[in-house]
């Protein structure tokens, strides 16, 4: 991006938010327009500027449809022959809540996040910030941008393309780690249920005495993986 014509941009920025638009320009690699958006998305729903402001949890929302979509679509067209199953696992693994908080803090969002939480870096508010500042590329210059900003920040400079089909998530194991970490009993009731055509087996994913997702598959082995992996949406620790 052009130095002297972000200098000379800075001139009509208020000289309070000038640090901010420089971040902002330096992050964004283009000139945002709309600086009362971007300091929006910046705003978690702790913050004491929220009764005068705002928060950012609608940007978020936006933010989180747009890079769901323009994932998928990168994916689509990066791997003409991958299943629709595998598809969806990438994608999961670039969307992940723990993937946006670690980008968001390589992008040193929490800097200017404006949020009264303890232990920030170990809050989704990065992650649900970085989904806000999406949001908020596309409201000021349209989805082109906030594709650009999409495949060139987060999938190409934060994901590893070529290994990515090879990474096999065990969804099983991640909720055990999950458990462990917490202290949680973790147990599955699996059983086997006769159906019309042939017998599928249903387990239900237990934590603590309570029955936390349940799922159906094939096999023992599928239905209990497939449980396991709605507990982790369930518990949004993905």
């Amino acid at each position: 991006m052009n130095k002297r014509l972000i200098q000379f941009k800075s001139l009509f920025i208020k000289k309070e938010d000038r640090d901010f638009f420089f971040f902002l320009c330096n992050t964004l690699d283009f000139l945002p327009y709309n600086m009362e958006l971007y300091k929006l998305c910046f705003i978690h729903k702790s913050s004491l500027k929220t009764a005068q402001f705002g928060c950012n949890e609608r940007l978020e929302f936006l933010g989180d449809a747009i890079l769901d979509s323009v994932t998928a679509d990168y994916l689509y067209i990066k791997f003409p022959n991958e299943k629709e199953g595998v598809l969806s696992e990438m994608r999961s693994r670039i969307v992940n809540r723990r993937n946006m908080n670690c980008i968001g803090i390589d992008l040193q969002l929490q800097k200017h996040l404006l949020a009264r939480i303890p232990h920030l870096k170990q809050n989704d508010a990065i992650g649900n910030c970085l989904e806000a500042l999406i949001g908020a590329i596309y409201k000021d210059r349209g989805y082109k941008k906030a594709k650009e900003f999409i495949i060139n920040r987060i999938i190409q400079q934060h994901t590893n393309i070529k290994q990515l089909p090879k990474n096999e998530t065990n969804s099983k194991s991640s909720l055990q780690i999950y458990c462990q970490r917490d202290k949680l009993s973790l147990t599955y009731n699996t059983y086997q249920i006769e159906g019309e055509k042939f017998p599928f087996f249903k387990s239900e994913v237990i934590i603590n005495n309570n029955i936390i997702s349940e799922a159906t598959g094939k096999s023992k082995k599928i239905a209990e993986q497939a449980a396991a992996k709605l507990a982790i949406k369930a518990l949004h620790f993905e």
